[in-house]
């Protein structure tokens, strides 16, 4: 209802507006209709929803707990089909690191959020390369090109070409790794993805040049940029 409400109104105020974490099936449904009446609608899809659904509430586990919630496995489907057919334009992590003991209590008292970063590449190969829905190109366009070109980022999600910023993620696609918390290089711990086997190991980033990460081992940027 919100989104129906949200379109309505950037129609009406001849505005453009962006959904955050597109995470049902009636979601994809009025974004598309709202594309079809001429409104300027952008909308994104957490990792977490793409892969997890309600099942995993049953255990009233405070790392489940995330804002929107996990839902149906048909809406989980219906993410994926969007995503798939450009009806959601991208990819967003929601990454949200917490303390133990703001996750580690009961299920109404955890703080939402859950970690999304490091996982967030291995989780879209898991649920849209593996099962053919989208390919490499179509990943690139999905985490760089467009969220940049939403924004209106520049320097991000240009092409690998002579003269262009060197902003790079070098993948081994063929390569398995264990999701394990503690070894994560965020400030926290708290991934539903623990001990989970994920495709896709990153093997090193590139900021303008320079390596920020290799073997899984961050490297602080120093200097002026």
């Amino acid at each position: 209802s919100i989104v129906a409400r949200d379109a309505l109104l950037a129609r009406d105020a001849g505005a453009r507006v962006h959904i955050c974490h597109a995470s049902t099936a009636g979601t994809v449904e009025l974004v598309k209709w709202a594309r079809g009446q001429g409104i300027s609608i952008t909308a994104e899809v957490t990792p977490h929803h793409l892969l997890l659904d309600d099942s995993r509430l049953e255990t009233y586990d405070g790392i489940n707990r995330v804002n929107p919630p996990l839902r149906e496995r048909s809406d989980v489907e219906a993410l994926r089909r969007g995503l798939a057919e450009g009806v959601l334009d991208c990819v967003a992590t929601d990454h949200a690191p917490h303390a133990d003991q703001d996750k580690c209590c009961e299920f109404s008292q955890a703080r939402p959020g859950m970690l999304g970063l490091e996982t967030a590449l291995s989780v879209v190969v898991e649920t849209m390369v593996r099962p053919g829905l989208l390919d490499w190109r179509g990943v690139a366009k999905v985490m760089s090109e467009r969220p940049a070109e939403i924004v209106g980022l520049d320097d991000q999600g240009r092409p690998v070409a002579v003269g262009e910023p060197a902003n790079l993620v070098l993948v081994d696609p063929d390569s398995d790794w264990t999701v394990r918390g503690p070894e994560l290089a965020s400030i926290a711990g708290n991934t539903p993805y623990e001990e989970m086997t994920l495709p896709a190991t990153i093997t090193a980033t590139v900021l303008r040049g320079r390596i920020t990460a290799r073997d899984g081992v961050a490297r602080p940027l120093t200097g002026g940029r």
